[in-house]
């Protein structure tokens, strides 16, 4: 039998697109599959984004941030480090004239002072110079603003089937203490306990545990 290929995180995101995969298409259970990531206590930790600047790390085909753009913000800036979903994105997202949608480095995009909330899903697992990224998030807050993250709890491999894609995890504790060294004040980790029931009773491995911990920081003056 011949080994399961490793693909990079580019090449990962690329062939999804290729294969027709686009979450903002799915059907909802498996929405709710993704939402086990996110879902109401995300945003209600992000707060009311009514008239504010926000910034999604990792945009994929637009999950979330058509989430983000209904509930009122003034602008929105997606960055995903993949051309082919950022097209995507651009086609599931052109009903809303503010929002900006670029391809970049989640390790090099900053606008310094320029978004009131910033969040990622399922992107710094990808990153292995995490405090790097984090750096070019908060320097893009301006003072007060919220950055909130959801921290998988898998292990090094995203197992895919026909191709493997290395990952890089870390612990929440990790995170907190990089982004309180950034000069955030951060609020006790949530973890995000696995409920999600699928077609005829099928659940997950995860079913009753924590799938993911949503990190809560506020950058300080």
């Amino acid at each position: 039998m011949r080994p399961t290929p490793v693909v990079t995180a580019l090449e990962h995101y690329e062939r999804l697109i290729d294969e027709g995969n686009d979450p903002c298409e799915d059907t909802p259970w498996l929405q709710s599959y993704m939402a086990r990531w996110d879902g109401p206590q995300f945003f209600e930790m992000l707060g009311d984004l009514t008239g504010k600047a926000v910034l999604e790390v990792g945009v994929g085909t637009g999950r979330l941030a058509r989430q983000a753009l209904q509930r009122g913000c003034l602008s929105f800036t997606g960055i995903d480090l993949s051309p082919k979903t950022i097209e995507r994105a651009r086609l599931n997202l052109g009903g809303f004239p503010n929002a900006e949608l670029l391809l970049a480095d989640a390790e090099a995009f900053a606008r310094p002072a320029a978004y009131d909330a910033a969040y990622s899903v399922l992107t710094l697992m990808h990153i292995a110079d995490k405090r790097h990224a984090l750096q070019a998030i908060v320097t893009s807050l301006r003072l007060g603003g919220v950055v909130v993250l959801s921290i998988d709890h898998g292990g090094p491999w995203l197992d895919f089937g026909d191709r493997m894609v290395r990952l890089y995890p870390a612990t929440v504790d990790a995170y907190v203490g990089w982004l309180t060294d950034l000069g955030c004040q951060t609020h006790r980790p949530v973890p995000l306990i696995d409920t999600w029931v699928g077609p005829q009773g099928a659940v997950a491995e995860t079913y009753g545990k924590p799938v993911a911990s949503l990190v809560r920081a506020v950058k300080r003056g």
